[in-house]
């Protein structure tokens, strides 16, 4: 009888080889991104961004760029943060991480729009503390949004459905739809009140951006989960046209297939800009701003409900 246990345990080493290597390089990639300080970013953005504000009570500063005013070297940064906040959830595949020998996200636009990034970072320890983006077109010019040649956004590829083209008489083209992103604060943070105020602070400097912007941003997309995300654009005004029932998938050579493959799905979502986002932002930095006079959490979401259900109303009458 031939004695085979050798030649097991050989294979066995020689199967488990591969998963060690790719658990140590996935380690070494969060480690690395884990180390990076961003305090001096502010000082190196090129030209004026979209929005900064210091907040000395969270240790915050907020800053809201596109594409082109990331030196290439906080672009990698800041691209690695959402790589690793989104290994450590299981929304990314550390196989072909791994295989590829990945570092950080990549993000490209073409002329005439960009993508815009919004973080928060603490200025104690120079880490990103929470981030935000909006995905702009990659058509090469824009697009008439019922145009059958427009390039889909990344949401309507994986729910294999057309967000956009109900907005086509409205006039809007692709160029001035963008699709929101990565919505993320560091997992490593504590539980507590600074915790908790990121994800307002995120949405304080996009809002603001949003509602500046004018004719350039008009209608937004994504998709995300109910009672998550899509709780969060709610309350900040946004009329969203949800989609039910979609199957998304992506192809197993996507790094972010694994971001379907979980018992809550994240649904797809379409709204136009409206005119009063500045007035829910007014909100957020009562909340955010401190004192004896400010908002509580509960205060806040109370609000701006109140405001959302009266617009509804005003709506409704109209």
């Amino acid at each position: 009888m031939t004695d085979t246990t050798g030649t097991d345990n050989a294979l066995d080493r020689a199967e488990q080889l591969p998963a060690r290597e790719r658990e140590r390089y996935v380690s070494d990639i969060i480690r690395l991104h884990s180390t990076l300080d961003f305090r001096s970013l502010p000082d190196h953005v090129l030209g004026d961004p979209l929005y900064s504000v210091y907040d000395p009570r969270d240790e915050l500063i907020t800053l809201t760029v596109e594409d082109d005013q990331l030196p290439l070297r906080y672009l990698n940064g800041i691209m690695g943060f959402r790589l690793v906040q989104y290994l450590r959830l299981g929304w990314m595949s550390p196989q072909l991480v791994y295989e590829r020998a990945v570092f950080r996200e990549t993000v490209r636009h073409p002329q005439g729009v960009q993508n815009v990034h919004t973080v928060s970072l603490c200025t104690r320890t120079g880490r990103i503390r929470g981030y935000i983006s909006l995905g702009c077109s990659q058509d090469p010019v824009s697009m008439p949004l019922d145009h059958p040649g427009r390039g889909r956004f990344s949401t309507e590829a994986a729910h294999d459905i057309d967000l956009l083209g109900r907005f086509a008489a409205d006039g809007v083209g692709t160029h001035q739809a963008f699709e929101i992103k990565r919505f993320v604060r560091d997992l490593e943070l504590p539980p507590g009140p600074g915790t908790e105020r990121v994800p307002w602070h995120l949405l304080l400097g996009l809002g603001r951006v949003i509602s500046g912007a004018g004719d350039r941003m008009r209608l937004m997309l994504g998709d995300a989960k109910e009672k998550v995300a899509i709780r969060h654009f709610r309350l900040t005004g946004f009329d969203l046209q949800i989609d039910r029932g979609t199957t998304p998938r992506l192809p197993e050579t996507d790094l972010m297939a694994p971001i379907y493959d979980q018992d809550v799905i994240a649904v797809p979502f379409v709204a136009p800009v409206h005119a009063d986002l500045g007035d829910y932002m007014d909100l957020i930095e009562d909340y955010l701003g401190g004192g004896p006079d400010a908002m509580t959490l509960m205060e806040l979401v109370a609000a701006m409900t109140a405001r959302r259900t009266g617009a509804y109303r005003v709506k409704e009458a109209s």
